[in-house]
């Protein structure tokens, strides 16, 4: 890779603007094509799937779980491809697929099918958690001082995608029918995600002559605003051998297996309470709206502050958001409002936390393959929340009881984060000196 970088002069766009920025651009618009195949809006098509073919929730909801586990499986395979390769022609490839899959959910016929499709999509990446990989790394990797709020702008293409693709997934579903709804997403998928990826996705700043930020290297060692930090890159190994990373990963499980179950099971819980679909629709759109501007506000303070700390206020307001739905009082419509805005202020605490921590911790060199081998526990708990909870609010236990464990599943984290610090690196370990932006401490 060395001769690489000596071979390729550095990039100068123009108007001095540093090519990071192009890689946030993609990374906000893949994020944002993808949005259809998150829970929030696969959730306004559980009933209306649900109706048609004579499935249960917890049945449909088992599509999501499987596609969770097959995107925990590519997980380690994709990471240190990631860090090697980058995500350009992987990005391609991927987004084909994963714009079929959603097409041919029009042709779906038996459950067998959707569970195989659903399967399928979990191995792109896209619309889930592995989709880190392949949007979030590249960020990490572009930007050190201006990650966060970078991070922020990137993930928050997914939640404007939602707070679009939720109405018109209700119109479309309402006017067209379930299956006419996901061709439509799948096209959108296919022409924003395959044509940006191809053309502008790089894999890191060394490659084309430039640093982290767009900054020399001479003002990268003393930059004036930021405090200056080591940056210590930790291989896959080493990380694995600190409580710190397990302490994370299981935390971040639990909320994963919470936060699945509320997504999926919360719009039936309203649908259920008589509040009407646009009143829903609207409620749930407000939601990953909101979370556009909480995710950068976030993001911009995980630049001043402990990471642990936008963890800690990540789990505390999704804990509170619960209580809405367990004190829910009927004819009450404005109860949804609520839970939404308390919500989005936690979802922008939790993915400026969840994406920002493994950087800060463990450096940006082996991100990919850190992240993708550490997938499969986090995913196979979201993968398990939705169904299980289905089970439990189908089998007699209620939304009450599910919306009780969830709140439980989302408190515990909070405390344990504030006890969470940096690892210390191992005497074996070479330090290679950088401006930290996130504060890691």
């Amino acid at each position: 890779m060395s001769t690489m970088k000596s071979q390729l002069p550095p990039l100068r766009l123009p108007g001095r603007l540093y090519y990071g920025w192009v890689i946030l651009g993609v990374a906000f618009l893949v994020n944002f094509a993808s949005s259809p195949m998150n829970a929030v809006v696969v959730s306004f098509f559980v009933l209306p799937i649900g109706e048609e073919m004579g499935w249960s929730r917890s049945t449909i909801a088992w599509a999501l779980t499987i596609r969770m586990i097959t995107g925990g499986i590519v997980g380690p395979l994709l990471g240190p491809l990631v860090d090697r390769h980058g995500t350009r022609w992987l990005g391609v490839f991927t987004g084909v697929i994963a714009g079929g899959t959603v097409v041919s959910l029009y042709f779906v016929n038996g459950l067998w099918m959707l569970y195989a499709l659903f399967a399928v999509s979990g191995l792109t990446g896209f619309g889930g958690p592995g989709g880190a990989l392949l949007t979030g790394v590249p960020v990490s990797k572009w930007f050190i001082a201006k990650r966060g709020r970078a991070m922020a702008i990137a993930t928050s293409g997914m939640a404007l995608g939602t707070f679009i693709a939720v109405p018109i997934a209700q119109y479309l579903i309402q006017t067209f029918g379930w299956r006419w709804a996901w061709v439509a997403f799948g096209l959108v998928m296919w022409a924003l995600i395959v044509p940006f990826y191809g053309l502008f996705m790089r894999r890191e700043p060394e490659d084309m002559g430039l640093q982290p930020d767009g900054i020399s290297e001479q003002s990268s060692k003393g930059r004036t605003g930021i405090s200056p930090a080591s940056e210590v890159n930790w291989t896959l190994g080493q990380a694995s051998r600190t409580p710190v990373l397990w302490a994370i990963l299981i935390t971040q499980a639990g909320k994963q297996f919470a936060s699945s179950a509320v997504l999926l099971h919360r719009v039936a819980f309203f649908q259920g309470e008589g509040i009407s679909p646009a009143t829903i629709a609207f409620g749930i759109a407000l939601d990953p709206l909101l979370v556009i501007f909480t995710a950068l506000f976030f993001g911009i303070v995980a630049e001043r502050i402990a990471i642990r700390y936008i963890g800690v206020m990540g789990a505390f307001f999704w804990g509170l958001s619960i209580l809405p739905m367990l004190f829910y009082v009927s004819g009450h419509s404005y109860f949804i409002l609520l839970h939404s805005i308390i919500w989005a202020i936690g979802t922008g605490a939790g993915i400026n936390f969840q994406n920002l921590i493994w950087p800060a911790y463990f450096g940006r060199k082996s991100l990919g393959a850190i992240r993708g081998v550490m997938l499969p526990l986090s995913i196979g708990a979201g993968a398990l929340g939705a169904p299980l909870m289905g089970y439990v609010i189908d089998g007699g236990g209620g939304y009450m009881v599910a919306f009780a464990l969830s709140l439980g599943l989302f408190l515990g984290p909070g405390v344990i984060y504030l006890f969470t610090k940096p690892p210390k690196p191992l005497p074996e370990m070479a330090q290679e000196t950088t401006v930290l932006g996130t504060r890691s401490h």
